[in-house]
Formats: structure tokens, C-alpha cells, sequence
């Protein structure tokens, strides 16, 4: 290529450089002024949806009034919810792989569930009515160990995988 055609692709390309930056600072300014109107006279921003993508268009982050905030990973699965239930209950859940921990209050108390694969149950540990207490259960989500604190004193159990109890603190009478 000559060195004067050169010259004149490098001064077209400088220029369309210039007209994109250029219309880069006005889209900016006109979505702040949309933010700002829509925001209205008291500065709130109000609607039912806020959603956060990254830069290939993936949502990230999302923020409902029925599902809460909640956060995506690159694949668009859910890893992190904090929110409300149905009924009011504040919970937080992360998602793993195959697993799932869910923090939530209850009118009972606090309650910390652990899931495995398929969503089974696995472990909670928790306070009903300001008593703590350790639950692990099996695959099938039968409870194997319990651990609690009743009335003042310390209790725990074992059962069998038939379900019999093989060991009991304080023990029957």
C-alpha cells in the first residue's frame, strides 16, 4: 500500500474513532438523564425489575419484589438468593453444584438446612422455641442423628438405617 493511502485510511480511521467517541459521551449522557428524570424530584428510581448484565448481555444480578436480589453465575444458573418467602420469612440461599444452604428465620427460630444432590435433605441446625438443635439425616432423607438441647440438658440419639434407635441420651426408662 502507498504511503500516501496510508496516510489517508489512518486520518479516516482517526476520524470514525473520534465520531464513535463522541456518540459513546452522548448515549452516556442521555441514559444519566433518563436515570435522572425517571428517578423523578425526591431521586428515587422506582420499577419492578432492576437487572444487571455483564458485558455479553447475561443477567448477573436481578432484584424483584417477589424473588428478592438474586445472583447468576456465567451460565445463568442461580447461586445466590437473599429475599422473602411467601409468608414474610427472610431467608438467604447459595447454591453449590449439587447442593444447597438455606439461612432463614422462622417465628419457631433460626435455621441453617443443607441439602446434597436431587435437593435432599442432609443437616439442619436450628432453634425451636430458643432450644438449638442438630439434625443429620441419610440419603433418603431419614434422620440418623439428633442432637439438641431441651429443657436445659443435652439429649442425642442414633438410629439404624431400619430406623431403630441404637443409642439415647438421657437413655428410657
Amino acid at each position: 500500500m502507498a504511503p500516501e493511502a496510508l496516510a489517508a485510511r489512518l486520518a479516516a480511521l482517526e476520524r470514525a474513532q473520534r465520531r464513535h467517541r463522541i456518540l459513546l459521551v452522548g448515549l452516556t449522557l442521555v441514559l444519566a438523564a433518563t436515570l435522572l428524570v425517571g428517578a423523578g424530584d425526591d431521586g428515587v428510581l422506582s420499577g419492578r425489575t432492576l437487572k444487571l448484565l455483564d458485558d455479553q448481555g447475561r443477567v448477573r444480578a436481578l432484584l424483584t419484589t417477589n424473588s428478592g436480589l438474586s445472583f447468576f453465575d456465567g451460565a445463568g444458573r442461580p447461586r445466590a438468593n437473599i429475599g422473602l418467602e411467601a409468608d414474610g420469612t427472610p431467608a438467604v440461599v447459595l447454591n453449590g453444584e449439587a447442593s444447597r444452604m438455606i439461612l432463614n428465620v422462622t417465628g419457631d427460630g433460626p435455621a441453617l438446612t443443607l441439602t446434597g444432590g436431587r435437593a435432599a435433605l442432609r443437616a439442619v441446625l436450628g432453634l425451636v422455641n430458643d432450644q438449638p438443635g442438630l439434625v443429620f439425616f441419610d440419603g433418603q432423607e431419614r434422620e440418623r442423628v439428633r442432637i439438641s438441647v431441651a429443657d436445659g440438658s443435652g439429649r442425642g440419639l442414633l438410629r439404624a438405617a431400619d430406623g431403630a434407635t441404637t443409642w439415647q441420651v438421657p437413655s428410657r426408662q
